[in-house]
């Protein structure tokens, strides 16, 4: 069997680059570009961090579904894919804290009589909108017996039964 040879040719000598054109230019940039974009690693994912509260009352971080822990979901916030779980944990605390601030009445208005009017028209007997507070406590009530049908402590339903007690009181005020 012979064997494999390979021809052999003189070597041409190079010849000088043209120079580019606008045209040549462009295209050889986006070449470039689509280069780089492969080789650039990918964007990172977010994870979702749940804040999860056990049927005892205390609250927990967790990369699971608060489902897989036996607890009910107060809150989940998107964090990055790569990071720990601890500095993941300081994200969540960050935007659970943000989240409350944000919540309070008349935050960054500046205007501390604002609930305090609101308050006041209540005691005169005079609401401000009855329709929206009768709705209000309606909403209310509505969340505290899904609250009452959870497993809780026995202080825990004193609480709430409490808290019952106090919103239908305010109802019978209103007449709602």
């Amino acid at each position: 069997m012979p064997g494999f040879v390979i021809p052999l040719t003189p070597l041409t000598p190079l010849t000088p680059l043209t120079p580019l054109t606008p045209r040549t230019r462009r295209g050889a940039l986006s070449l470039l570009s689509g280069l780089l974009l492969c080789l650039l690693p990918a964007v990172p994912q977010a994870a979702s961090l749940y804040l999860c509260k056990a049927y005892s009352g205390g609250t927990f971080w967790s990369a699971d579904s608060c489902q897989q822990r036996r607890a009910l979901i107060d809150r989940i916030v998107s964090v990055p894919d790569g990071l720990p779980f601890d500095d993941q944990v300081r994200l969540g605390e960050q935007a659970r804290a943000e989240g409350d601030r944000l919540r309070q009445p008349d935050a960054g208005t500046g205007n501390p009589g604002a609930q305090t009017k609101h308050r006041s028209a209540h005691r005169t007997g005079h609401p401000v909108n009855k329709t929206a507070d009768c709705a209000a406590l309606d909403a209310r009530l509505n969340k505290l017996d899904a609250q009452a049908r959870q497993p809780q402590s026995g202080q825990t339903q004193d609480r709430i039964t409490a808290r019952k007690r106090k919103l239908r009181e305010r109802q019978a005020e209103l007449r709602c």
